[in-house]
């Protein structure tokens, strides 16, 4: 069996900037789909729980399960916890495949797809969006699903943006005897409810983020929605602690104040449009989105143009030389201030 590919971390935002010898201030990260708000509103919350760092966090999450009903609108036994979708992505790989088993995704795709499937000795068969557009290949994903024993499914896309239609997506669930993992990091700005899914379909877990847009990417938080029988495997191969003291109390908190998220995540997708208008002025193709990114066919100078604004402390998201996306660059919506410095240096590197 081959070794399953290695996940590349980025750098940290204090290495760019002393690699760009700028202060670490300077620095605006474009490349990691987060949220450019601050979390002020958290600071008293994790003040209160580090008075209790002492102790393990109860290992059943049961606060933020039942954060998570409320919010979604089911059962608490339908939700399962990890800390965020990375590590319930790896949990559900451990949970439901196994040597000789069969596992397929989208590619392009967000890699930990293929990893926590290779991680357990599973096959992994990638099915090809292609260029320029990279739009759904739903016959393919039908005829991989018919067997596999796991289908891998991003809705909305990344690194695409795209939201796949409903159709396309029960056509995927009914082509397949195994299981739907759905990656629904980006649910919030694409105004998907899921748990309806959930319900009349068995063999569905979807799995939600509080990074996106919640905007509470350092906690580290994560849920899935699926019949209990799902929620069980998962909790069966789930370490006991994996979820900080702090980061439940903040996880509750957010999850309990979704008009303070729902108006973020406004404003975000404003701006989106926004960002959109001023790239494509610029002469670039920005691909649709219904996330808080958007991809861009940048040309065969992307990489150079990547390397540029990384001397100026502006941080997008490359793609590997001689892969699909090669000519593209993924810029996360941030504020207005910090898209119109993009947009400055951009005009500027592609003049």
């Amino acid at each position: 069996m081959s070794a399953p590919p290695r996940y590349r971390w980025q750098p940290t935002t204090a290495e760019i900037a002393a690699g760009a010898g700028i202060p670490a201030s300077q620095v605006v990260r474009f490349d990691h789909n987060t949220s450019p708000f601050p979390t002020e509103w958290a600071v008293e919350i994790a003040a209160s729980a580090a008075t209790m760092l002492n102790e393990y966090p109860g290992a059943t999450y049961l606060e933020i399960r039942r954060a998570a009903a409320g919010y979604s609108g089911t059962a608490v036994e339908r939700i399962a916890v990890g800390a965020g979708i990375d590590e319930l992505l790896l949990l559900a790989g451990r949970a439901f495949l196994a040597p000789g088993m069969r596992a397929a995704a989208v590619v392009p795709g967000y890699p930990l797809y293929e990893i926590a499937s290779l991680q357990v000795g599973a096959s992994f068969t990638g099915v090809a969006a292609a260029a320029p557009d990279f739009v759904f290949p739903l016959d393919g994903v039908v005829a991989a699903a018919r067997n596999a024993d796991l289908v891998w499914l991003c809705v909305p896309d990344n690194p695409s943006g795209a939201r796949v239609d409903d159709d396309a997506i029960d056509a995927v669930i009914a082509a397949t005897d195994g299981l739907v993992v759905l990656d629904a990091a980006y649910a919030e700005f694409a105004g998907d409810r899921w748990a309806p899914w959930v319900e009349r379909n068995h063999n569905l877990l979807v799995l939600h983020t509080l990074s996106k847009g919640f905007g509470v990417g350092g906690i580290r938080v994560g849920y899935g929605i699926g019949h209990p029988d799902l929620v069980d495997a998962i909790d069966g191969v789930r370490p006991p602690g994996s979820i900080a003291s702090i980061s439940v109390e903040v996880a509750v908190a957010a999850l309990g104040a979704p008009d303070r998220m729902a108006s973020r995540v406004d404003v975000i997708i404003s701006e989106r449009t926004r960002l959109t208008g001023e790239l494509s002025r610029l002469g670039l193709r920005v691909l649709p989105s219904s996330t808080n990114f958007v991809l861009c066919d940048v040309g065969s100078a992307a990489a150079g143009v990547a390397d540029r604004l990384l001397r100026r402390g502006l941080v997008v998201r490359t793609y590997a030389a001689g892969g699909p996306l090669d000519r593209y660059l993924r810029f996360t919506v941030r504020t207005p201030h910090e898209d119109d410095r993009l947009i400055a240096a951009l005009e500027e590197e592609l003049a």
